[in-house]
């Protein structure tokens, strides 16, 4: 008899050769916008530690695992060696290439111990396959010999109209719209995935941004096609929600979504319609980064759009205008993760101390969440696995699991976000820059006002622009242009508050 998995809940574990493999997955890492070239960035994906760094030699992006074998010391921490374009350490110098072996030990005693100690498996560094596909940067999370084969077996998570069709040289159908959204968030991947499979919290949790309470009713949502251990489960609703303009929420009547490298939050085309109909996708490909804490990765594509249009959105030469006003894109996605993120925050601490059998879902709504779990408990052990041992993501990482945090905490936007996204650190940047501007020409035009108008009215008492007193025009002027200024400089400050934190208050929002 084949040996089965442990389940968490109440379902049907499958056997053991029929589970989900977590670590032979490709997931998200970062939006190659993200990235700098010249130095190393550390990430952490599935509790794992890794340092992303591109090897000019190859050109191509590499992840190794962050952890320097002589000392146990951040990767990260180090600089990528011009000649070579390897990566060192910046503790000892230690050099290692694109596959993690070690090139260069600076201490060694001789060439031939050099070169035996560069040999030995105990100075490698676990290595694993990268993809870059549709502006952003994929890991397997899977090392070892075997690891880039089987990474070319699995296609990566995204929606079909983005895959490139292999060496025919065919285009994918669809174009993706913009740029990224990637935000770092102290919730547990879990915890997400519920919150993308329930369509009928958006008309409350994101009342006046994209939904409103009044238009909320029914949504009947079910299974289309069984569940299984790679594909997971897809998901169709019979109806559509509707947005906050009273449009409906796409053209088609289904709403499929699938996990768990995806959710694809999309319409179908209408029945009988025509492939050749714009429609546009919203697709979520969860990022897990430890307990606790995981990134939403969000992007839209378009299908059926003109040629014309499809060219220009995969040029490169509009490239740099999409990502200068990327910013704006990011800060309306801020609401929606704002919308949810509380919630979320203290449904994960509530489950932790009473388990979700206490949940209660009585609603066609609520199949995708207990689909959700039947899946994981019958698939995939219960729920991620996150790599434990060494090189494993220290136990802080995770604090937001096991600790509650201040609202100022789960809606940083600075720290989930802006400090990584060079689009919205450009703008605070400017924002902040024309501020300062703003407050010195503020205060001096009050400075110079106050002169002026003492100078003009020692002459003695007239009225403002009136002869003899028409020297008054200039302070006039001057009082005015430090009002505007005044005006533009607080205008800026709450621009600038939207890049760094903003309460989401529900009860606010009608």
């Amino acid at each position: 008899m084949p040996s089965t998995v442990a389940p968490s809940g109440g379902s049907k574990t499958q056997p053991a050769d029929d589970q989900f493999n977590w670590q032979q997955q490709w997931y998200p890492l970062a939006p190659v916008s993200y990235l700098d070239r010249a130095k190393p960035t550390p990430y952490t994906v599935l509790g794992r530690r890794l340092v992303v760094w591109y090897h000019a030699p190859s050109q191509q992006w590499r992840a190794l695992e962050d952890r320097w074998p002589h000392r146990l010391v951040p990767l990260s921490e180090g600089r990528i060696e011009p000649g070579s374009g390897n990566l060192q350490c910046s503790y000892h110098g230690w050099q290692f290439g694109g596959d993690g072996r070690c090139a260069r030990i600076p201490q060694a005693d001789s060439p031939q111990q050099e070169a035996a100690a560069c040999g030995s498996q105990r100075s490698c560094v676990a290595a694993f396959p990268v993809r870059q596909e549709q502006g952003m940067l994929w890991v397997w999370m899977e090392a070892g010999p075997g690891a880039a084969a089987a990474s070319q077996l699995r296609p990566l998570p995204l929606p079909a109209e983005l895959l490139s069709s292999g060496g025919d040289g065919a285009t994918p159908a669809g174009s993706l719209l913009g740029g990224w959204y990637q935000r770092e968030l102290p919730l547990s991947a879990e915890y997400l995935l519920e919150n993308l499979l329930d369509p009928s919290h958006i008309h409350f949790a994101h009342s006046g941004v994209i939904g409103s309470p009044s238009r909320a009713g029914s949504i009947p949502l079910h299974l289309a096609g069984p569940l299984t251990s790679q594909g997971g489960f897809q998901l169709h609703m019979d109806r559509q929600w509707q947005g906050r303009a009273g449009r409906q929420g796409g053209r088609g009547q289904q709403q499929a979504r699938e996990i768990p490298g995806l959710v694809d939050v999309g319409e179908a085309a209408p029945a009988g319609g025509s492939g050749s109909v714009p429609a546009v996708t919203r697709f979520v490909p969860p990022g897990l980064v430890c307990p606790g804490t995981s990134r939403v990765f969000t992007a839209f594509f378009a299908t059926g759009l003109p040629p014309v249009l499809q060219s220009a959105l995969r040029s490169d030469a509009l490239a740099p205008l999409l990502h200068a006003f990327q910013f704006l894109a990011d800060l309306g996605a801020h609401q929606v993760i704002d919308g949810d993120a509380v919630h979320i925050h203290q449904q994960e601490r509530t489950v932790r101390q009473e388990g979700r059998r206490s949940y209660f879902m009585p609603a066609a709504a609520d199949r995708g969440v207990m689909l959700l779990h039947r899946w994981l408990d019958e698939y995939a052990g219960g729920g991620p696995q996150y790599f434990p041992g060494p090189g494993a993501a220290s136990s802080g990482m995770g604090a937001a699991a096991s600790k509650p945090l201040s609202r100022q905490e789960v809606l940083d936007r600075y720290e989930q976000h802006t400090k990584h996204c060079p689009s919205c650190r450009q703008a605070l940047s400017s924002v902040r820059s024309l501020r300062q501007a703003l407050q010195l020409g503020s205060a001096s035009a009050a400075a110079a006002f106050a002169v002026t108008v003492a100078q003009a009215l020692a002459t003695g008492p007239c009225l403002v622009l009136a002869p003899p007193c028409a020297s008054l025009s200039l302070p006039l002027v001057l009082g005015v242009a430090g009002l505007l200024a005044g005006g533009a400089q607080q205008a800026l400050g709450r621009l600038e508050r939207q890049f760094v934190f903003v309460d989401y208050v529900h009860a606010d929002r009608k």
